[in-house]
């Protein structure tokens, strides 16, 4: 037997484990401490997935890190200059280079991991777990993410595009595969980062950094591009060859962390929104002309690659800008690839499973394992009945199959509210049909309700649709599928007004389309309620209020009760509102 162990130990981290070259588990650490984001060292992921797989820690041969820390020098010798000529800088040279690691960490609570973290991971893990002989490998983190991503198809002949805020000494990576043989293309040297260009705005914008780029991407299509031409001149510079340069004195990604900006920012885009005000219409169009500018950066880039390599058609994308599912689309509708690809987790967390896969011979490795979303843990009727029992007045009866798809279906037709929990959890930040709120997207005033009771998030935030696969190409102009939700397709003219509630102020939404063999009990969903309404596609938003996406039946039932939903689907229980406890009904006043 051979046990390999991944580890994502910095922001979104996250542990991934396979036993003779299948994905056993990949947990998300803040899963399962209740934290969003959580960049803490990933203790509990760990002991998570060795749970789910009947191992004990004893049992790893290998474990494979994300990073090569040794490389990072080759971010700058101006940064370490910087840091050394600070009079509070530590005497020391290894508090001096521990500065540095920690400024040029993209963490923000003091709980999270540091860099200098991976250079102790096997004292680490052994004080923490228990003694073991495994081999350590450290690996290149754009490769972990491109690893993972490309691990979704089997296409022999692709371009690799990887980007984020940074690897090593790199933050864009582009790789062509030839039958399985990798070049890379191109290599874009942080601090040039367009995910530090899209996050510094993002904290401009009066969103929090590293978890409100949705919000601001959300928020663009309200507005229009003025900005564009003056972001494409001072701040993010296109130049030849599909160069590009991020001014990163206007744009300075860790100033922005702290809330500070270049007063040359505000000369050029008015003064930075404050947390919490509502965005009035400069800003607005501040939104609308970063995510132009991005997405003229995204086609910049990839333009000589298409030029000097026109018989490659298909794309996979990974690192955390793949999360931008608005450029995503565009790639495809402008033609500029025929397929695209991006993984349920292709922000860090999916570098666990990268790293692991970079330690597993090609031909060793189960693609169908590592292409499912669904690696978290699975609860037996015993685990729901229990937490049902702690929630509900009275024991709770659970239906048969048929009569049970009947009943959800029947409750979303009429307009009810429902929190769907089934099966494994997802791994990545999407809810991709076993962690989800569900409601009829003909009814545009549900969207409305979501927001305002459940959710509690902003009005301009669109919500996804779920969509049985094969009838996808009937509501969307999609000609691939699109089963991790990453990327954004136009709704068809006609049919935008059958579905009001997930279609997004531009006539567009972020697609997941379903099949009947990766998620049967969802897939079975969608279709009786198409069979009832006609339209087989459900707004799906992720089961969470406020915090990440529920993970145990134990989570399910507390945020059930803290919710306005209308009735929880939790294996085969379909439970009302009204059978919750007196004690668990006042949660949601509390709440309210």
């Amino acid at each position: 037997m051979s046990v390999v162990l991944g580890l994502a130990t910095m922001s979104n981290s996250a542990a991934a484990l396979f036993r003779d070259g299948k994905l056993i588990a990949a947990v998300e650490e803040e899963r399962l401490t209740r934290v969003k984001n959580d960049g803490a060292f990933p203790h509990n992921a760990i002991n998570e997935v060795l749970r789910i797989g009947g191992l004990t820690f004893s049992d790893v041969d290998e474990v494979a890190v994300y990073w090569q820390p040794w490389r990072m020098v080759g971010r700058g010798v101006g940064t370490v200059r910087k840091i050394l000529k600070r009079p509070s800088a530590a005497k020391s040279v290894t508090s001096r280079v521990g500065a540095l690691f920690a400024l040029d960490s993209s963490a923000e609570a003091s709980t999270d991991s540091g860099w200098m973290d991976l250079f102790r991971i096997r004292k680490i893990l052994t004080s923490e777990h228990g003694a073991a002989e495994f081999k350590l490998r450290y690996i290149n983190h754009h490769l972990t993410h491109q690893l993972y991503a490309e691990a979704m198809r089997d296409w022999d002949s692709f371009v690799s595009l990887s980007y984020d805020g940074g690897g090593e000494e790199s933050s864009t990576i582009i790789t062509t595969v030839r039958n399985g043989k990798r070049d890379a293309i191109a290599d874009h040297r942080w601090p040039n980062s367009l995910g530090h260009f899209y996050s510094a705005f993002t904290g401009f914008l009066g969103f929090k950094m590293l978890e409100g780029e949705y919000k601001m991407m959300g928020l663009a299509p309200y507005g229009k591009p003025i900005y564009r031409d003056a972001i494409l001149r001072e701040v993010l510079i296109l130049e030849d060859n599909g160069g590009y340069r991020l001014n990163t004195a206007l744009c300075d990604y860790h100033s922005a962390l702290r809330g500070e900006f270049h007063p040359r920012m505000e000369e050029l885009f008015g003064a930075a929104r404050e947390p919490g005000t509502a965005p009035n219409e400069r800003h607005i169009d501040l939104a609308a002309s970063v995510q132009a500018a991005f997405e003229d950066a995204l086609h910049h880039i990839l333009a000589p690659v298409r030029k000097a390599n026109p018989d490659l058609r298909k794309l996979v994308i990974s690192g955390g800008c793949a999360l931008n599912v608005t450029a995503n689309g565009t790639l495809i509708s402008d033609g500029t690839f025929d397929e695209v690809i991006i993984p349920p987790a292709p922000h860090d967390a999916g570098c666990a499973v990268g790293a692991a896969l970079a330690c597993i011979p090609t031909g060793q490795i189960d693609l169908a394992s590592v292409r499912s979303p669904y690696q978290g843990a699975e609860w037996s009727d015993e685990e729901i009945t229990s937490a049902l029992n702690a929630t509900c007045e009275k024991p709770q009866t659970a239906l048969e199959p048929e009569a049970f798809i009947d009943r959800v279906s029947d409750l979303l037709a009429e307009g009810r509210i429902i929190a769907w929990f089934q099966g494994r959890a997802e791994f990545g930040p999407r809810a991709l049909g076993t962690r989800s709120f569900l409601a009829d997207p003909r009814k545009d005033s549900i969207r409305d309700d979501l927001n305002a009771k459940i959710k509690k998030r902003e009005h301009f935030r669109p919500f996804a649709p779920s969509v049985a696969e094969e009838a996808a190409p009937d509501f969307f102009e999609i000609e691939q599928t699109s089963p991790y939700m990453n990327i954004v397709a136009r709704v068809r003219d006609d049919r935008a007004a059958d579905i009001p509630a997930i279609t997004h102020t531009d006539q567009t939404a972020r697609v997941h389309t379903v099949s009947q063999t990766a998620n049967p009990i969802y897939h079975a969903l969608l279709t009786r309620f198409g069979e009832k309404t006609g339209v087989p596609v459900l707004l799906n938003t992720s089961f969470n209020i406020q915090e990440p996406i529920v993970y145990s039946p134990k989570d399910a039932c507390a945020t059930f009760a803290a919710s306005g939903v209308d009735a929880l689907v939790i294996g085969n229980y379909v439970v009302l509102r009204e059978a919750l406890s007196e004690e668990s009904q006042g949660k949601t006043q509390a709440v309210a």
